[in-house]
């Protein structure tokens, strides 16, 4: 081929549409016809005409030069190939350790550094991806969050996508705590066979002799204001067994006060690898954010795992007090003047005095209603103070009854209910979480509580009570870290006030205090029981042996602490806060409890409901489904972490073997007893998502259609949620593995880079390979005034042929 240069890169070149054979066979026809045209037609009459012959010529040559092919070849440099390299994250938690930097920003800054050092011109044709549980592009460089690292799975999506043309290499930034370490290396080699070399930056330093970490915690989402709350830590530890460190619970709302207190604290001792903490703190008014640390021991790979926060909302639902009191001793007057002269109090209340009712209404969320007995007659409320006005008895129903949240009894008995509604009020105690305060020595004549089923739920036994005239009593406080006696925030300025309660009126004594009891204050004296409190079922029993309402209520006012504080009516509050903490259900119509406060995955779940009647009657008439729900709204996953029942039919066209997020599912008749049930089994092989879940469990009545989700009328329904504990395995072993990082670059053929330069000379020294030129290709022959020019070569000869007669 015979080529020549026109400029830079464009050229002329021929491509005969006819080889060299062709073309001499075309001559060679040619020559033939011209032969024969001489044979038969005789010469020619232009053979002494030099112009004609010239145009002919010339006519011969321009069909030559078109068949030879003339082409215009406008040529381009192929582009020059830079090869791949691929950089491999590590995004599991373990990253996040490290003191002055994490593992994850040592390996950002680590290839941010060798790019810089390799400079712009290097830095092309280079990716990134992250793994944890799964393979996926380093879009945001978000926070390491996978519980996992799975390296053998991410390897296995690369290697189909990389070869020795492409490919400079794979650079693993990781600090080697990975999962099956055997299938890994299989891996690393098979990379060394496509010529694809794996380089390794071991990530994180192998010093400090372990690390603590807080992997989880139990706390209830809502809880009662003033009341007292558990929480449970989950901790896993390494390298420090046999240390001591304390576990806190602190408010973040006061954390910037350097002399705030912990709200709870316990010492333990690491046992290495998984353990749990229980602490109670309690809470006032307002939610709290809560952080839970564990102190941090010298020598910790990182304490930024050392705590976790958790917020704690306030249950705004009103607590009802039923408050009944003994109009004898309640009123006021010249009989209320002479019972105080006579007992020796200090005077009797002046009108307008502030009343328990007063005192426990100025909380927004306590509804109190007043019910006064005359005579051991049936307790009744006075509307207004108005006499005539109709009068509201002690709830009629057990319905009603089981809507209030505690009840009174201020110096009368329950003598003074039916039998039927002493029945109502035990059960209420045990079995919804009511709860009961004794108040007053007159509330506590063993004739009152004969035969009544509340007498075994007192903390205290009746018998060998001694009568005797009211008298005052110097009291003091036994059990005062106890929530009763929690009157301020400062525990300096708490320990004055409880230190200025005043002498409390007592008409009987010998009391005998039950062994399952809390005594939360005694007879300065005699070192007599003053006030004992215990749990009986889900509720709670409180009984003071001195007068604390009516009359002695509007004394204790005036005497206790400065005003207007009014000490007394916070000491009722907290009273009645602490003898409901377990009445939250009580007015519910669905309750819902499971078998355990957490679990681990691969264990049975276990979920009871309870349904109520109109009557607050234990029924099984109604129908109870349950829906499960994500604990976080972010969840982005399908399926939960519990498995569908074998023995239970499945409508929703699910064929996973995990019941998906909104999946409905039946729970049956409990065969043992009342209620319902349903047994699940959690997932051995959980997600990052599976940390939790909630069940909305929702009883209907009437008659249940076709349609989806239509299950009837719904009665009440009720949320559980459901909390999984995991042992992650980067919280094993936090230390480094570089031995296998190390392995991984050997069998592949890769190197272990050290430093950032390291990795800047691979960029800069992959080799480039040159593509093949791109040509543009344009027929020079096809031309138009080439043709053009032929065509009037050949007029041109024949029109002075015509001229000279010779055609």
């Amino acid at each position: 081929m015979i080529a020549m240069s026109l400029l830079a890169n464009v050229y002329l070149s021929w491509l005969p549409v006819w080889s060299a054979k062709g073309f001499a066979c075309l001559l060679g026809v040619c020559v033939l016809l011209w032969v024969l045209m001489r044979v038969f037609w005789g010469a020619s009459q232009v053979r002494s005409r030099l112009e004609l012959w010239i145009l002919r010529g010339l006519s011969v040559v321009m069909l030559a030069i078109n068949l030879l092919g003339p082409t215009i070849i406008d040529e381009q440099a192929g582009e020059v190939v830079r090869p791949s390299m691929l950089f491999l994250f590590d995004s599991s938690q373990s990253m996040l350790l490290g003191q002055s930097e994490t593992r994850w920003d040592e390996s950002l800054r680590f290839v941010a550094e060798a790019q810089k050092s390799a400079g712009v011109q290097h830095q092309g044709n280079v990716q990134s991806f992250r793994f944890g549980h799964r393979l996926e592009p380093l879009d945001k460089p978000k926070p390491p969050d996978a519980t996992d690292s799975r390296l053998a799975d991410a390897l296995r999506q690369l290697l189909p996508q990389v070869n020795a043309n492409q490919s400079a290499g794979v650079v693993l930034l990781s600090d080697g705590r990975v999962r099956a370490s055997e299938s890994v290396e299989t891996l690393a080699e098979f990379f060394g066979a496509s010529k694809v070399p794996l380089h390794v930056v071991p990530i994180g330093r192998a010093s400090g002799s372990g690390d603590i970490a807080v992997v989880s915690l139990v706390v209830p989402p809502r809880v009662r204001k003033y009341t007292e709350n558990e929480v449970q830590v989950f901790i896993r530890s390494y390298g420090f067994t046999g240390e001591r460190t304390t576990v806190r619970v602190v408010s973040r709302n006061r954390i910037a006060d350097a002399q705030t207190a912990p709200m709870a604290s316990v010492p333990i001792t690491l046992s290495g690898g998984a353990q749990s903490a229980s602490l109670t703190f309690r809470v006032n008014e307002q939610p709290e954010d809560l952080i839970v640390i564990v102190d941090p021991i010298e020598g910790e790979l990182t304490e930024r795992n050392n705590q976790i926060e958790t917020r704690v909302e306030i249950d705004r639902t009103k607590v009802r007090v039923l408050y009944l009191e003994n109009a004898a001793v309640s009123q006021s007057g010249f009989l209320g003047q002479l019972l105080t002269f006579a007992t020796g109090a200090s005077g009797a209340a002046p009108t307008g005095a502030l009343s328990v009712q007063d005192a426990l209404e100025a909380d927004e969320d306590v509804e109190c209603t007043v019910m006064v007995s005359s005579g051991g007659g049936a307790p009744e409320s006075l509307p207004n103070g108005n006499f005539n006005a109709t009068s509201t008895r002690f709830p009629k129903t057990r319905a009603e009854l089981f809507a209030y949240d505690c009840v009174v009894f201020s110096d009368l008995g329950p003598s003074v209910l039916t039998d039927e509604q002493n029945e109502w009020l035990a059960q209420w105690i045990e079995g919804r979480g009511g709860g009961l305060i004794v108040t007053g020595s007159e509330s506590l004549n063993e004739a009152d509580w004969q035969d009544s089923p509340l007498l075994p739920l007192l903390p205290i036994q009746l018998i060998n009570r001694q009568q005797t005239f009211s008298s005052p009593v110097a009291i003091d406080v036994s059990l005062p870290q106890h929530p009763v006696w929690r009157l301020k925030l400062e525990q300096k300025i708490n320990e004055q006030m409880l230190a200025q309660l005043p002498p409390l009126a007592i008409t009987g004594t010998g009391f005998q205090t039950k062994a399952t009891a809390d005594v939360l204050a005694k007879q300065r004296e005699d070192g007599a029981d003053v006030i004992s409190a215990h749990r009986v079922g889900r509720g709670r029993v409180l009984v003071s042996t001195a007068s604390l309402g009516g009359r002695a209520f509007a004394s204790l006012v005036d005497t206790w602490g400065p005003q207007p504080e009014r000490v007394a009516a916070k000491f009722w509050r907290n009273l009645v806060y602490w003898s409901t903490e377990g009445s939250s259900t009580g007015r519910r119509r669905l309750v819902a409890q499971s078998d355990k406060q957490f679990y681990r995955p691969g264990e049975p779940l276990s979920v009871f409901a309870t349904a109520y009647d109109e009557g607050a009657k234990r029924t099984s008439r109604y129908r109870v489904w349950a829906m499960f729900e994500p604990t976080s709204l972010d969840d982005a996953s399908l399926y939960s972490p519990l498995l569908w029942p074998d023995d239970v039919i499945r409508d929703s066209g699910e064929v996973s073997p995990r019941i998906a997020w909104g999946e409905e599912l039946p729970l049956s008749k409990n065969p043992a007893g009342d209620g319902y049930l349903t047994n699940l089994m959690l997932s051995e092989t959980g997600g990052a998502s599976d940390n939790g879940l909630r069940i909305e469990l929702t009883a209907y009545e009437g008659t249940e259609s076709e349609s989806t989700f239509d299950h009837g009328t719904q009665v009440d329904s009720n949320s559980l949620a459901i909390q999984i504990l995991s042992d992650p395995f980067e919280q094993q072993n936090p230390l480094p593995n570089h031995e296998l990082l190390t392995r991984l670059a050997t069998v592949s053929g890769g190197q272990v880079l050290e430093s950032s330069e390291q990795l800047a000379a691979l960029l800069k020294n992959r080799s480039l390979a040159v593509g093949p030129p791109h040509r543009d290709v344009s027929p020079a022959w096809s031309k138009w005034w080439l043709w053009l020019g032929l065509i009037g070569l050949l007029t041109t000869e024949w029109v002075w042929r015509r001229v000279t007669g010779l055609a």
